[in-house]
């Protein structure tokens, strides 16, 4: 009676949230023309020498203002052609580029991670609007347009999608990381605009230059080994600005896939990295979440039919929220493995769990973080 009653308490909570979150993820976002201010795009790179031809591609596409647009790169030690490979491409862009190598001296209070040169360029910037993403990622053309459309007034942080490049690899695996991105991600979206915000993608988000200032800076806020997450986190408590998400096909970055299930696993052990950033109401989400995707075949195994249910309301939330981000995003062709997915989030899931118990280290660029 007991298993009964909190299998039915735990599939209809979770249908219930996925079902406010999907509608707050099908409603528009701003359409509204707006004057288009200066923007720097920020590109911390180590490294990143094979990927860099596929970002600059992208960037000579974009389209907006070229006056009102720059981009700053930060060579973050790399020990390949980083550094060469970005002066050559950047030839071919058609708007202002600055290039310069990370600073790692004993003046620099910045931990040795992505944050360092990531709040070096911040520095550098002269946009308004300041813009982040990674040297392994694609844009779309109206990337920049779509993100700017969405800094309403009070508005300090934009955050947008990101998908691994599914469609250039035939790997099974690389559908299902995308279907997994979708439902995280269209999660924090939804929340968000629910009025919880709870996080976001570090290689796809802006933010308005007086809202970093006003909270502090990389150098003076909280968690600031994470980047995304600290600066997520300080923005939500300032209480001054507001944060909004773009679900929007213009604003939904492609980035290289991790390739296989146990490189998803140990990416999504190093995101654990920022959860102490995370609100504790975002904890709680995130643990029920995990639970729920987690236990349901216990439910079922132990619980007969109310079990079966409880499963399958928990699916139907799934399917639910995932659906509106492949909808808003364009992205139908996912469709068919959402049906899926439940099975693959289960297995990686439980993996994800023994790595917490095993505690491998945290590595990001061939540098250790913990």
């Amino acid at each position: 009676m007991i298993l009964d009653t909190l299998a039915v308490s735990a599939g209809a909570l979770h249908l219930t949230i996925g079902s406010l979150v999907a509608a707050a993820l099908l409603k528009k976002g701003p359409a509204q023309d707006i004057e288009l201010p200066l923007v720097s795009i920020v590109v911390p790179a180590r490294n990143e020498a094979a990927n860099l031809p596929r970002l600059f591609k992208s960037l000579e596409s974009l389209r907006y203002e070229y006056a009102k647009l720059e981009l700053v790169l930060v060579n973050d030690d790399s020990t390949d052609q980083t550094c060469a490979v970005a002066h050559e491409l950047s030839r071919k862009l058609p708007f202002r580029v600055r290039i310069f190598n990370a600073s790692h001296g004993q003046t620099e209070s910045l931990p040795p991670t992505k944050t360092l040169p990531l709040a070096q360029g911040i520095d550098e910037a002269k946009g308004e609007i300041i813009l982040m993403t990674d040297g392994d990622c694609e844009v779309p053309q109206d990337w920049v347009l779509d993100i700017v459309r969405h800094f309403e007034q009070d508005v300090g942080l934009v955050c947008g999608i990101t998908l691994p490049d599914y469609e250039n690899t035939r790997k099974l695996e690389t559908r299902f990381e995308s279907v997994d991105w979708s439902l995280l991600l269209g999660v924090c979206a939804g929340m968000c605009r629910l009025g919880s915000p709870l996080a976001l993608i570090g290689n796809n988000y802006a933010v308005r230059k007086k809202c970093y200032e006003d909270v502090g800076t990389f150098r003076g806020i909280s968690h600031n080994r994470i980047d995304d997450i600290a600066l997520f986190r300080a923005v939500a408590d300032s209480k001054k600005w507001g944060i909004a998400f773009a679900v929007t096909q213009g604003a939904c970055v492609v980035t290289l896939p991790v390739g296989s299930t146990t490189d998803l696993v140990n990416q999504r052990y190093r995101w654990m990295e920022g959860f102490r950033a995370i609100s504790v109401r975002g904890k709680l989400l995130f643990g029920f979440g995990l639970a729920t995707h987690l236990l349901w075949p216990i439910l079922l195994l132990f619980s007969g039919k109310i079990g079966g249910a409880a499963g399958f309301a928990v699916m139907l939330g799934d399917w639910l929220v995932i659906s509106s981000v492949l909808t808003r995003l364009n992205r139908r062709g996912l469709y068919m493995y959402m049906y899926v997915y439940p099975l693959y989030a289960l297995a990686y899931g439980w993996r994800l769990v023994l790595s917490i118990f095993r505690r491998p280290a945290i590595t990001w660029k061939d540098r250790r973080l913990a």
